[in-house]
């Protein structure tokens, strides 16, 4: 089982050195965000809005920053071997979906992280904001991950059951969730019926969450951790067995064998 994994593991790492390009996803987009939206804020704090501003701001960034790298690494398992024309040999061998899941999601974590360092510290030093302030509730973004996990699965069945049309759902929808998880803004702003949709989802519980843990309301910390990282995963567990079934599907009706 660990050679399986471990082989889509290996699989991204190979992409990545042969294509370094594709580095900009891991490390500039993330960089770039935080410095433009970080400015944003100050010149927010410039014009008179309160403190809180920057704290909202930067949160959002930051966290939503390791969403993104979840999401992508997991969708870019299938993007990928579309692009090379493959797709079909990655599930032609003893490799399940199991561990298509793990491993992918492995790497997807490892490049989280390496995010998350890197626009954590420049924060640090370029902002004086210190996200690790928030101690145990970083625990936050493992909702997050798993909620991204499972989302790059949803985008994973589309593509391989409808085809690479549907690719561009990698970024649209990372675009459309930020929307209503309330990243750059209290979820309370958005008109009702969009309050209902943000309340559905872990990340806007994981981010609502990590910001009380910073401003030392507890009790909201400990309530949206719950919260956040419970729906994570019925997300994971649909999404999985959608992927299953969407693989099953693309091999009977001969779409898998197109790539």
């Amino acid at each position: 089982m660990l050679e399986e994994i471990s082989a889509h593991v290996y699989k991204h790492w190979k992409l990545m050195a042969r294509r370094p390009g594709e580095l900009a996803w891991l490390i500039v987009y993330p960089f770039v965000g935080l410095i433009s939206l970080g400015i944003l804020s100050f010149y927010l704090k410039s014009q008179g809005a309160p403190l809180e501003t920057m704290l909202y701001v930067l949160v959002g960034v930051i966290v939503w920053s390791f969403y993104e790298v979840s999401q992508r690494a997991i969708s870019y398992a299938i993007t990928f071997d579309i692009w090379n024309n493959c797709l079909r040999h990655s599930f032609a061998g003893k490799s399940s979906v199991m561990h298509f899941i793990i491993g992918n999601s492995t790497f997807g974590l490892l490049s989280s992280v390496v995010a998350f360092a890197l626009v954590s510290f420049t924060s640090i030093i370029i902002f004086g904001f210190n996200i690790f302030l928030a101690g145990f509730y970083l625990m936050n973004l493992l909702s997050v991950f798993i909620f991204a996990t499972g989302m790059g699965l949803l985008i994973d069945s589309l593509m391989i059951t409808r085809g690479e049309k549907w690719m561009s759902l990698i970024w649209m929808g990372t675009g459309f969730i930020m929307i209503f998880s309330g990243v750059y803004y209290p979820i309370d702003i958005l008109p009702y019926p969009m309050q209902w949709i943000s309340f559905a989802l872990p990340s806007t519980h994981a981010i609502i969450s990590m910001r009380a843990a910073l401003t030392l309301d507890m009790s909201v910390a400990n309530t949206e951790f719950i919260i956040g990282l419970l729906t994570s995963f019925v997300y994971l567990l649909f999404s999985s067995l959608i992927f299953r079934w969407s693989l099953k599907k693309s091999k009977i009706s001969g779409v898998l064998t197109k790539y």
